[in-house]
């Protein structure tokens, strides 16, 4: 698609969709297609061996049609070949499915003939051909929506209902009358009350009439208290879009200013380093897990998190160059005057056993900064310990336990013990 020998291949065999998967005969003819792919492979895979093998294809089907015009399923599974692939807005194309499914319902008027699959659930095909139906009606330039209103009237508990109240929604949201779409939406939020998306479909119509604004806000406090631990934006947006029409800018910048976007951006650069972590961790997508890991960096280049998952994940793919300019020794020269990042440095390098003497120089830093914390003498003995300066390291680590609180002075005597052990067993 784009290039010149795609575009004529598209308008050659009318495709609509991608992707479209076309089964031909040696002369060229078409002898099935599938539109659109849904999980899971396995199914997906079954379908095309089930065409190369004959079976259900569009030919077979047409000339089985031929022979047997009065069987149900038979006209059903056309009908449904035909909707996947025809272009419902081109008439003759419409009218060819319209016939179809018109031949299913007064095949089997009562829904007993048959069942097909929807999702994980079973439909009739009669059920299925006055839903095809009322959405073939609204596609045209009529916009004919009595159909889709039947089927929403008669069919409340079937699968198929919230996608026939999401197409009637699109007429209701910019084409009717006010009053029509208020008792549209009003029942549609009834049927699906904890459906955020329901509900926002309704907001847009509120914003766009600039009324009724109490009701939308309501309705828009509630898609925030559903989605409060995954925010949307765009529902943000549409409460802060009807505080604004009801005259209250300060209440929409609380919700939708810049605080707002902040940590939506601190957020989605956490979720890209916990995919990153993940994939590293299983050795596989590593160039993806490395790309999004570097865009956390980029949202959040302050973050000390960022730069140090960054950093591990550069050691893990060995580089160590690139490691080391994202969180080495001129990072810890910028924060020379910073005990406490100062000391986290020393600490991630002295876990990594590397660049050490680096980690070793910002742990004395931190110390000449901050000297009475046991945090930062603790640092200075766990560097001194890797780079096997053990009377040092005992010093610092004394002087911990010396400034540690109870509750870390055991964890420091026996990093003590730790020292002498490794002494010990350096001499032997």
């Amino acid at each position: 698609m784009g290039e010149k020998t795609g575009e004529e291949m598209f308008k050659r065999f009318k495709v609509n969709a991608t992707p479209t998967i076309l089964l031909l005969g040696p002369d060229g003819s078409e002898i099935d297609w599938h539109v659109g792919y849904s999980p899971p492979p396995e199914k997906f895979q079954d379908k095309l061996d089930n065409s190369v093998k004959g079976i259900d294809t569009a030919k077979a089907l047409a000339a089985s049609y031929a022979k047997d015009p009065k069987n149900v399923d038979i006209v059903f599974k056309l009908a449904q070949k035909y909707d996947d692939r025809l272009n419902p807005y081109d008439p003759p194309s419409r009218e060819k499915i319209v016939k179809l499914f018109k031949e299913v319902l007064a095949l089997d008027p009562d829904g007993k003939k048959g069942t097909t699959d929807y999702g994980d659930k079973k439909v009739t095909f009669t059920e299925y051909a006055e839903f095809s139906l009322g959405i073939l009606a609204y596609r045209t330039e009529k916009r004919d929506l009595e159909p889709l209103k039947a089927f929403i009237k008669k069919y409340q508990s079937s699968p198929l209902l919230r996608n026939a109240y999401s197409y009637a929604s699109m007429y209701y949201g910019y084409s009717s009358t006010k009053e029509e779409a208020d008792k549209f939406f009003e029942e549609y939020v009834a049927k699906y009350p904890d459906d955020p998306y329901v509900l926002s479909s309704y907001i847009q119509r509120i914003i766009r009439d600039k009324g009724p604004l109490d009701r939308g806000v309501e309705l828009a406090k509630k898609t925030q208290e559903m989605t409060k631990y995954n925010p949307d934006p765009r529902y943000n947006k549409s409460l802060a879009e009807l505080y604004i029409l009801k005259g209250e800018p300060e209440k929409a910048d609380d919700l939708y200013g810049k605080n707002f976007m902040e940590g939506r951006i601190s957020m989605l650069g956490y979720n890209l380093l916990e995919y990153a972590n993940f994939w590293v961790q299983q050795n596989k997508n590593t160039d993806s897990a490395l790309a999004m890991a570097e865009m956390a960096l980029r949202l959040n280049p302050e973050n000390w998190y960022s730069i140090q998952s960054l950093a591990q994940i550069y050691l893990k793919l060995n580089k160590d160059d690139k490691a080391l300019e994202v969180y080495g020794p001129g990072l810890a020269k910028k924060n020379w005057d910073k005990s406490s990042e100062l000391a986290r440095y020393s600490r991630f390098w002295t876990g990594q056993g590397k660049n050490l003497d680096s980690a070793l120089e910002a742990a004395k830093r931190a110390v000449e900064l901050a000297p009475d914390e046991a945090y930062n003498w603790d640092a200075v003995s766990q560097a001194c310990l890797k780079l096997k300066k053990y009377d040092e390291a005992l010093k610092a680590e004394e002087k911990a336990v010396a400034l540690a609180d109870a509750s870390a002075v055991e964890t420091y005597k026996k990093r003590i013990e730790a020292i002498k052990k490794a002494q010990a067993e350096d001499k032997k």
